[in-house]
């Protein structure tokens, strides 16, 4: 089996009218893969389905959360190709870091631009 690494799910800002924060793009009329021939999910992600469906059918508020928490999941753990839950860690862990470095170069980027400005303006004021 092959997997492919999707882009992050969209955010509720880049979706313009979205009702509610980080909506699941797929619920549960779009057709998932079926089980192995055992009748167990083959993949991590299929797990992840199968307990956010089990969640769902309880039919309570509780029940509602705790399944599109898990769909969330499903949706990063297939976006990132993990076959495994420590795989899984390991690639959001780099994710996280490698963003954590974007944010912080386009900081320091604005900062000293900012200080430009600012240092520009003390010159003319100053003359």
């Amino acid at each position: 089996m092959t997997w492919t690494i999707l882009p992050l799910p969209p955010t509720s800002e880049s979706l313009p009218g979205a009702s509610e924060p980080f909506p699941v793009a797929a619920r549960w009329d779009l057709p998932i893969p079926g089980p192995a021939e055992n009748g167990q999910p083959a993949s991590l992600a299929e797990v992840i389905d199968h307990e956010a469906r089990s969640y769902h059918a309880w039919g309570t508020p509780a029940g509602d959360f705790l399944s599109r928490q898990l769909e969330r999941l499903g949706q990063l753990v297939r976006w990132t190709g993990a076959t495994t839950p420590e795989e899984h860690e390991a690639r959001m862990e780099v994710w996280e870091e490698e963003l954590r470095e974007q944010w912080y170069e386009n900081g320091f980027e604005e900062g000293r631009q900012a200080g430009h400005r600012e240092a520009a303006q003390a010159r003319r004021l100053n003359r």
